[in-house]
């Protein structure tokens, strides 16, 4: 992994470019395991979101441990996977979470969702990693659903409770200069959706953390980060500022239903080990960091 130590910019010289890059899904699949690990001992990856309900969770730990230098935080889910607590309001019938943010988003507004067992399902979350011995350095949450107005809030106060420095807020600019695509045009209306989401979350009273959060990027190329997709976000990186970008690398999964997102985890793999990605961070002089530094600054 590159050099994450950071720098203080001597006098004349412009004020450093600071990048967090952090893979989601961390304990999803033991596939999805092998490649975020792999991106960070040879790639640019520097942090991880960990899900304490996912299924490769206790291997993921245990990947942890034999990489100390990669941040950890938790991926807040209550979608797709099972809740850590029983008699929930969160479950179906079948045990398990709404299977998307829309369907769970469908459930929170008709008010079947009780505000008492996602804080109290996040809480288990959480002290399930703390209790495994990691530091966690931040929260964000599985298809977004923590800037939700009402959870937005709860995940801020619990960020505050646990003395957790930082939490995603997940909307980033819209590139008006390029034709989207199919996948493009569907991730716009996330995007969309997500600033939406904030901009109430705000006018009902949630504000951030004591730590202000990286500018957020990745949602737009979402599960298909390649090569020149990252060059050309690398370009608008501008000194002075502190980044996130969210990726999604891997090994191809086996479980059926995380196949089905049509993500390219190995590509997103091969474009974060790679050499000219790696010359163009030197070159523009971003300075790869982590969120335990950040909160250090």
């Amino acid at each position: 992994m590159s050099d994450t130590t950071a720098h203080v910019p001597t006098s004349g010289q412009h004020p450093p470019i600071r990048l967090i890059v952090n893979a989601d899904d961390f304990g999803i699949s033991a596939r999805i395991n092998e490649g975020i690990i792999a991106a960070h001992r040879t790639g640019i990856v520097t942090s991880t979101s960990l899900m304490a309900v996912g299924r490769a969770f206790e291997q993921a730990v245990q990947s942890c441990r034999s990489v100390p230098t990669l941040d950890v935080g938790v991926h807040l889910t209550l979608v797709a996977e099972r809740p850590l607590l029983p008699g929930t309001s969160l479950a179906g019938d079948d045990g398990r979470f709404p299977a998307s943010a829309s369907a769970f988003l469908r459930r929170w507004l008709t008010g079947s969702i009780r505000l008492k067992d996602v804080q109290a399902e996040w809480s288990a979350q959480i002290e399930r990693v703390l209790d495994h011995g990691i530091r966690v350095t931040h929260l964000d949450s599985h298809q977004h659903v923590h800037i939700l107005p009402g959870l937005a809030d709860l995940s801020l106060r619990l960020a505050a409770h646990y003395d957790i420095p930082f939490v995603r807020v997940p909307v980033e600019h819209l590139p008006w200069n390029q034709w989207p695509g199919l996948h493009g045009i569907s991730r716009m209306m996330g995007t969309t959706a997500l600033w939406t989401s904030w901009m109430l979350a705000r006018l009902a009273g949630a504000r951030n953390t004591q730590h202000k959060p990286p500018r957020f990027l990745g949602f737009q190329d979402g599960g298909r980060l390649d090569d020149s997709r990252l060059q050309r976000m690398l370009r608008t990186l501008r000194p002075g500022q502190v980044y996130e970008l969210m990726c999604h690398p891997g090994l191809r999964p086996d479980e059926p239903d995380v196949q089905r997102w049509d993500y390219h985890h190995e590509i997103e793999l091969r474009t974060l080990k790679s050499p000219s990605i790696h010359s163009d961070i030197t070159a523009q002089g971003i300075q790869l960091c982590s969120f335990a530094e950040l909160a250090n600054l």
